[in-house]
């Protein structure tokens, strides 16, 4: 039996589960890609994105300079290497050059990605040479790296159920402490809880004290109804709740 927690460490871990899942995590859908270490007199600008599968470079040069897209035997042809986050190379940069094998004006470079585990974080150095007809520049290694961004906050009160075992002392004091950061609480029970009134909630908290407290009780908690929001359950009557209805997640007692 798992051990009680406390009710403000254990609702908020709950509930910080519930809003990931509710699609309100604090990573971005489009993560945003930063480029660092261009010296300020270089002759071109890159920039940087990444979906799931690729990662692209655009290098934008000015006229009379060029990268080098391979081995010309002088210069230093650009090298992506990716460094961290959840993605690995999946293949070899390709380049947009010419016949040379110079890159010059616009150009976007891709690299193929496979993911290695959950979510859109990347860091990756980029190395090069840039050249005109006279010269070469020293070498520049530049640094790209994913910067979280906030979702936006909902456009109304976040709405969570609380479904209790009664409304006693205790729910009050969960419905309380839920109002008290933002949310807006609607109670209701085991006994009374439908389907239309977990749908008319972005989450559902479905609570239980200790088995203790239940015990003798005629609690249905396996009579759950399905419901398209996201349900935390809880407790000894949330794991009823979960191994009846296979919902998203359970946790310690509140």
């Amino acid at each position: 039996m798992t051990r009680s927690a406390p009710l403000a460490y254990s609702l908020a871990a709950a509930l910080a589960a519930a809003l990931l899942s509710a699609g309100l995590s604090a990573q971005s859908s489009s993560p945003t890609l930063t480029v660092k270490g261009m010296p300020a007199d270089a002759p071109l600008t890159v920039t940087a994105s990444h979906d799931s599968s690729t990662l692209r470079i655009t290098a934008d040069l000015k006229a009379g300079w060029h990268l080098y897209g391979r081995d010309v035997g002088g210069g230093q042809p650009v090298a992506v290497t990716i460094t961290g986050g959840v993605f690995a190379a999946a293949g070899e940069l390709t380049t947009p050059m010419d016949k040379q094998g110079l890159i010059t004006g616009k150009a976007v470079l891709t690299l193929p990605l496979r993911r290695t585990s959950e979510g859109d974080t990347l860091a990756a150095t980029v190395a090069f040479m840039v050249c005109d007809a006279l010269q070469c520049l020293p070498p520049i290694e530049l640094e790209v790296r994913t910067v979280a961004t906030s979702a936006p906050a909902p456009s109304g009160p976040f709405r969570v159920l609380l479904v209790a075992v009664d409304d006693g002392e205790r729910t009050q004091r969960i419905a309380a402490f839920l109002l008290a950061r933002g949310l807006t609480p609607t109670v209701t029970t085991y006994a009374l809880v439908t389907s239309e009134l977990c749908d008319a909630n972005e989450v559902v908290l479905a609570d239980s004290p200790t088995f203790n407290q239940v015990r003798g009780k005629k609690i249905n908690a396996r009579a759950f109804p399905k419901t398209q929001s996201p349900v935390v359950a809880t407790g000894f009557l949330g794991t009823q709740v979960l191994e009846a209805n296979k919902v998203t997640m359970a946790c310690g007692y509140i």
